[in-house]
Order: structure tokens, then C-alpha cells, then sequence
């Protein structure tokens, strides 16, 4: 009977031994991956060759607030940098995913590109007392009709308050 106790004893042992293993392995995977994509520099070969290429796509504020008159308390915009080192950019625009929502980018100077949320975007976009998450893709075309996309879709929230009922009393 003890010989079968001190087997068992040690497939314990060595089944423990495996799982931390693992765990161990997979944290330590998860944190390489973190630290070499938060706050690194971008690299040269992250840039196409031909083709526009889209970086740094980022939405101001974080997150949309709207009033009570559902209208944005800050200027909400998308920007992004788009390069072509061989044609000249040709429309740059900011793409919903999964609505029909297309908000033309203005170029502002070199190579940073700005999408304006209007007011009635955000309006139809808005939710009642909720806070909303859409995906947007930047899509940017060059003149020979090279296109490009954002490697990631870029998060655009939207925070509307919830409005008191007009009921009579």
C-alpha cells in the first residue's frame, strides 16, 4: 500500500511541476509580446516599399463624451500618418467596420491625415446613457490606385448621457 502512495505522491509532484512550467513559459511570452509593442519606435520595414502605408492611427479623446444636447464636449478626430515614397496619396479615409459609417480624411500637412466626427455622426453613432465601442479601419489610396489598410482596426468610443424622460407628472 505505501509503494502505491509514494506513486501517486510523486505523478502529483511532476504534474504540478508541468502545469507551472507552462503557466510560467506563458506569462513570460505575454510579456515579451507587451513590452515590444507599447511605446517602441517604428521601424523602417514596417514601411511598404510601394504603396502607401498607414502609422500611427490614433483617436482624440480617448474616448467621445457627448452633453446632454448630444453634442461632443471635445473636438473628437482620427489622425494617422500615411507614407508613399512613390506615388502621391490620393484619398485617405476613415472606414467603420460592421455600420455604414465612411468619414473623409483632410491631409494636414506632410504626412498626418485627420478624420472630423460631425455632430450628427455622433448622434447616429450614440447610444442612450451607454458607452459605445466601434472598430474603424483607415483605408488610403494612392494616384495609381495602390490601397492600404490599418494593420489593426483603431477603437472609437462614444459616451452618451443618459437623457431625463419628457413624462408628464
Amino acid at each position: 500500500m505505501v509503494p502505491i502512495l509514494l506513486w501517486v505522491d510523486h505523478m502529483k509532484t511532476k504534474s504540478l511541476t508541468k502545469i507551472f512550467t507552462v503557466l510560467s513559459l506563458g506569462v513570460l511570452t505575454g510579456l515579451v509580446g507587451c513590452a515590444s509593442t507599447s511605446g517602441q519606435p517604428e521601424s523602417g520595414k514596417d514601411i511598404a516599399s510601394t504603396g502607401p502605408t498607414i502609422m500611427n492611427a490614433r483617436t482624440t479623446p480617448a474616448t467621445i463624451q457627448l452633453n446632454q444636447h448630444m453634442l461632443p464636449t471635445e473636438k473628437p478626430a482620427v489622425t494617422a500618418d500615411v507614407k508613399d515614397f512613390n506615388h502621391k496619396i490620393a484619398d485617405v479615409k476613415l472606414k467603420f467596420i460592421h455600420v455604414p459609417v465612411e468619414v473623409p480624411m483632410e491631409n494636414l500637412g506632410g504626412t498626418t491625415w485627420r478624420a472630423t466626427l460631425t455632430p450628427e455622426q455622433l448622434q447616429l453613432l450614440a447610444v442612450t446613457g451607454k458607452t459605445v465601442r466601434y472598430e474603424a479601419n483607415v483605408v488610403a489610396s494612392n494616384d495609381k490606385g495602390q490601397t492600404a489598410i490599418t494593420q489593426a482596426p483603431i477603437t472609437i468610443s462614444i459616451k452618451a448621457p443618459e437623457l431625463p424622460t419628457g413624462g408628464a407628472s
